[in-house]
């Protein structure tokens, strides 16, 4: 039984070794204080190694620190799925913070830990992070005989190494914020896109990437600043601060808010994103991001332009009629103005395409295409409604602009069209509406004008009708008549 002196002595050689772990792990960085960690805690429980080992992204340990006491080696890296099935994986996992101590065979994680590092004796704690299973071992091993430990020694132990692991994991959580700042840096500098952060309140600026910065001469140069200060010149506070739609009542942030400008002096497009968060220091901060979309819009005219204009002619199509005689119906109701819809359909263009063959009866519509196109600012904006159909739409006209427009229409279509070395003739049906006609919608109005259209068809072609005033309609419907037009 031990005496008083021994039991106060091995008290004082344990305080000493908590003592000097500590100052060790104080008094240095993360990561040069670990194998002289192992050193003080093998000497004190008379281990001949010390080792940590850490997983890397793929699942494979490798020693990151140890200690040898002889010229001995450790097993540089192990693949922790070759010795472990997943459920003995669990079943470490589940003691982390415990120590596992083995100096025997018998034990089925034991066997097969001492197999893996060769070792009589181990003594080691596992490391678990947030992924719930091991990334890092710290312990003692010993390849001589067994070293048997009291009860009290594996307590000790288990408080020497859980310091030990601790400060692992403080280092390992702290590579991996590194990382990820690094990441983050790599990634927001590289994205294509400019972005600063600045105080949600006092817009002072506290992050900008390259993209940004480099314009500037480096971050240091703009930090501290006011992003107002910084950006207002540029024209990048376009579209205002949205700062309102960014977080609730309480301060907390909401969505992401955006909204597209274009630069006036260079042309450019731009989508500017806003979006509330919380600072590192746990500020609420602004970030705002700027993503050059000029080729987009671009392209996005370029489609939209295949989409509204009719490939052969080069005259705006049906589609883009729909919209445009909506928008023309609402403008002119709300400025109380009036103007016209002409309904135009080519007379015998079969017989022409019969005769001639479609290549001259497309070259024929070519050249109305172009000849409308050409008197736009007199007749209205044209349109291909389909086939050998055309429609005009024109808005601030009176009696006498239609009246001109007819007799240009008619004249034109009265003579011959030049085909090459050919010349061709080509009448012309056109019926007439005025806009806006009471509540009429667009698709009753476009009817209206087509029936105009084919009340001079039967009358022998060649020719303009317009529709009457609208007539109220009494006890059966009664169709609405026609002013006859030649």
């Amino acid at each position: 039984m031990a005496t008083n002196e021994e039991v106060q002595s091995g008290n004082e050689k344990e305080k000493d070794l908590f003592v000097s772990i500590f100052r060790r792990i104080g008094g240095s960085d993360y990561g040069e204080p670990v194998p002289a960690m192992l050193q003080t805690t093998c000497d004190f429980f008379g281990f001949y190694s010390g080792f940590v080992y850490e997983a890397d992204h793929r699942g494979i340990f490798h020693l990151k620190e140890h200690y040898l006491c002889r010229n001995e080696c450790l097993k540089d890296s192990f693949l922790l799925s070759d010795y472990l099935t997943p459920k003995e994986t669990g079943e470490l996992a589940g003691q982390a913070g415990e120590i596992v101590y083995l100096n025997s065979r018998k034990n089925r994680l034991g066997k097969k830990f001492l197999e893996l590092l060769s070792a009589k004796t181990l003594i080691m704690l596992p490391v678990v992070l947030e992924e719930k299973t091991p990334i890092a071992f710290v312990g003692l091993m010993d390849r001589r005989n067994p070293v048997r430990l009291s009860r009290k020694e594996i307590d000790d132990a288990d408080a020497v190494l859980s310091v030990v692991a601790g400060h692992i994991k403080t280092r390992m959580y702290r590579q991996r914020l590194e990382y990820t700042l690094d990441s983050m840096k790599t990634i927001v500098n590289n994205a294509g896109i400019e972005i600063y952060v600045s105080d949600f309140h006092s817009g002072e600026l506290l992050f900008a990437n390259d993209a940004i910065a480099s314009r500037y001469g480096g971050m240091d140069n703009i930090i501290g600043k006011t992003c107002l200060s910084v950006f207002a010149a540029e024209g990048e506070a376009a579209g205002g601060c949205p700062k309102d739609k960014l977080i609730d009542k309480k301060g907390n942030p909401t969505r992401v808010y955006g909204w597209d400008v274009q630069n006036a002096a260079t042309g450019s497009w731009y989508r500017i994103l806003n979006a509330a968060c919380r600072w590192v220091d746990g500020r609420t901060a602004h970030v705002v991001s700027r993503i050059d979309i000029t080729e987009n819009k671009r392209n996005e005219e370029i489609i939209r332009r295949l989409a509204e204009t009719d490939s052969l002619c080069g005259l705006p199509n049906r589609r883009k009629f729909a919209d445009d005689l909506e928008k023309s119906l609402l403008a002119l109701r709300k400025k109380k103005k009036r103007g016209y819809l002409l309904f135009i359909d080519l007379d015998d263009f079969k017989a022409i395409n019969d005769t001639l063959g479609h290549l001259q009866g497309d070259g024929l519509l070519c050249s109305i295409g172009k000849f409308l196109r050409e008197n736009e600012e007199k007749l209205g904006k044209a349109y291909r409604f389909g086939g050998d159909e055309f429609v005009i739409l024109a808005e601030n006209k009176n009696s006498g602009d239609l009246r001109r427009t007819r007799e240009i229409l008619l004249e034109k279509f009265g003579g011959k069209w030049k085909l090459g070395r050919r010349a061709v003739s080509c009448g012309v049906s056109i019926g007439a509406v005025a806009i806006p006609r009471g509540t009429m919608s667009g698709q009753e109005l476009v009817e209206t004008a087509d029936k105009m259209m084919y009340e001079v068809k039967k009358s022998g072609k060649h020719g303009f009708r317009e529709a009457g005033p609208p007539v109220k309609k009494t006890g059966k419907n009664r169709r609405e008549p026609p002013v006859n037009q030649p």
